[in-house]
């Protein structure tokens, strides 16, 4: 199961960067419709996002599957904030992991490997690898699930090796931060939380017919089930939190619904809003990238409609500058 069919943004920064991920995005490609429900009320007013979102000029991979997951590690091992961010370089240098499936016949999917792109190129890591997480903070490792167990990327050997004792069929992994706790979903669609280095595994009981799991800066656990619904689990329990629309989704465990919707035929097979500057999205077997601060600074805005001029301020001062908005930036 990929993370776009319930539009996710697990924000990670405070309320005045809650549009930055989604107002932007959606904005930057002037691929968007204003559709005002109510003529007499703005909050009726609703933007669709459409097919048209996927700019060719855009597309810096193309796979031979489907793309079914992408992650950018937003931890040290593409951000290290003892240096200054040089633009110019960190754009090609930027490193994402990407799963590619197939769906045979009779509707199973098939993996066809865990891949990661580095240097402007894609290393397949594991055959049969279904899921990559990373923390937020200042580690640089990065987790695989498998079919057979938990795996750690080596950046220095560019390979996946084998991580602590579990070798359950994994479908989905989270990982949190500031601790060694993952979390992993199997073939059976039971939970687990790993500690003492992947040498102890937990089954978390209140957790029941989950697809997919999603762990935010706070370590709040996010999951959706069979029927597409979506819920948090926190120190209040498990909470149903969204339906098929765009929310924001803050460390407390609380949610916000935004004025965004997208049709069902420009949902993308895969994403990474984790990024900062830079964010893909997958769609029909090519990756998309898209510079935000490249697009923001350039002529772009020249192709934008009305919508996007009476709300270019707010754009250009939610644009995030770093994972924890402090990072100076070289110019060049």
């Amino acid at each position: 199961m990929n993370r776009s069919y319930h539009c996710l943004d697990i924000s990670q920064r405070d309320s005045k960067m809650k549009h930055s991920k989604l107002l932007i995005v959606l904005l930057l490609a002037g691929a968007i419709n204003a559709n005002p429900v109510s003529k007499e009320s703005d909050e009726d007013e609703k933007i669709t996002l459409t097919e048209d979102f996927y700019f060719k000029k855009f597309i810096v991979y193309n796979a031979k599957h489907d793309v079914v997951n992408i992650l950018v590690p937003t931890n040290s091992l593409n951000f290290d904030d003892n240096d200054e961010l040089n633009m110019e370089t960190f754009d090609k240098n930027i490193i994402l992991f990407i799963v590619e499936a197939d769906v045979d016949a009779a509707g199973n999917r098939v993996d066809k490997g865990l891949y990661v792109y580095k240097n402007g190129e894609a290393t397949k890591l594991l055959e049969n690898g279904r899921d990559a997480a990373a923390s937020s903070d200042d580690s640089t490792d990065v987790f695989f699930g498998a079919k057979d167990g938990i795996y750690v990327y080596d950046n220095k050997e560019n390979k996946a090796v084998k991580y602590g004792s579990v070798t359950d069929d994994i479908i989905a992994i989270a990982k949190e931060n500031a601790t060694d706790v993952i979390y992993y979903l199997n073939k059976d669609h039971e939970l687990y939380k790993v500690t003492d280095n992947g040498q102890k595994s937990v089954k978390i009981d209140d957790v029941v017919g989950a697809q997919e799991i999603v762990l935010d800066t706070a370590n709040n656990i996010y999951f959706d089930t069979e029927d597409k619904q979506v819920y948090v689990v926190n120190e209040n329990g498990v909470k149903k939190i969204t339906d098929n629309a765009f929310y924001v989704i803050y460390s407390n465990g609380t949610s916000e619904l935004t004025d965004f919707e997208i049709t069902s035929e420009a949902k993308p097979s895969a994403y990474a809003m984790e990024a900062t500057f830079v964010q893909f999205y997958a769609f029909h077997k090519k990756i998309y990238k898209y510079n935000l601060l490249e697009i923001l600074s350039g002529g772009f805005f020249e192709v934008l409609n009305k919508f996007l001029e009476e709300n270019q301020e707010i754009i250009i001062n939610a644009t995030p500058v770093s994972k924890n908005s402090t990072r100076k930036i070289k110019k060049t």
